[in-house]
């Protein structure tokens, strides 16, 4: 009898541990594919991201679509014209190209939402005078003179430059060129003094 007893106890422990057993196996399981379904869905987070950057990216015009914008508005190709400025620049949030070019003796300046591609505004200025019949024949240097001074000073020369503005102006009796000048998208800017030759001022911005 004692031996049946002990037989049976030893059945019932031996079912326990089984079932024990096969519940912790079917609960890694269901680890298991937490951590997998957790893994796809950080992947599809991810992919859901790039996507959402590609997609910012490909709304943006380019500098290129932006420099055809402000043509055609202005009726001129890129042929017809020097372009002095091409950049890129925030203005109150706003992503914009500013567009700077000159044709024909006059300055146009574009300001193109970069996202959109809409004119914000542009300008238009006639700035260039060139004529040596504006100049005072008082002057010892000639305006050719003055802009030789003022390249020599910058390290340049002529072909390399767009001249913006040559002119003869008096400052407390002195009478001084000014010439302006733009290179690699910066401007230069200088007060000569039309009797010596003297630089009395310069600017680069």
């Amino acid at each position: 009898m004692k031996k049946a007893k002990l037989a049976a106890i030893m059945i019932i422990i031996s079912i326990s541990l089984v079932g024990c057993n096969n519940s912790g196996v079917s609960n890694s399981g269901a680890t298991n594919e937490s951590t997998t379904n957790q893994n796809t869905t950080n992947q599809t987070e991810t992919n859901s991201g790039i996507t959402n950057n590609e997609v910012v990216g490909a709304n943006k015009i380019t500098i290129d679509q932006a420099k055809e914008i402000a043509l055609n508005h202005a009726k001129l190709t890129a042929d017809q014209v020097s372009f002095i400025r091409t950049e890129s620049e925030f203005d109150d949030g706003i992503e914009k190209y500013n567009i700077e070019f000159y044709y024909n003796n006059q300055k146009y300046d574009y300001d193109i939402n970069a996202v959109n591609g809409q004119i914000i505004q542009y300008d238009l200025e006639g700035v260039i005078n060139n004529s040596q019949n504006n100049l005072n024949s008082t002057a010892n240097i000639s305006i050719e003179q003055a802009k030789e001074i003022a390249l020599n000073h910058a390290n340049l020369t002529s072909n390399q430059v767009i001249f913006s503005r040559t002119e003869l102006d008096y400052d407390n009796g002195i009478q001084k060129y000014e010439v302006e000048f733009y290179y690699n998208n910066r401007e230069y800017s200088y007060e000569i003094n039309a009797n010596t030759g003297d630089i009395l001022g310069y600017e680069q911005d």
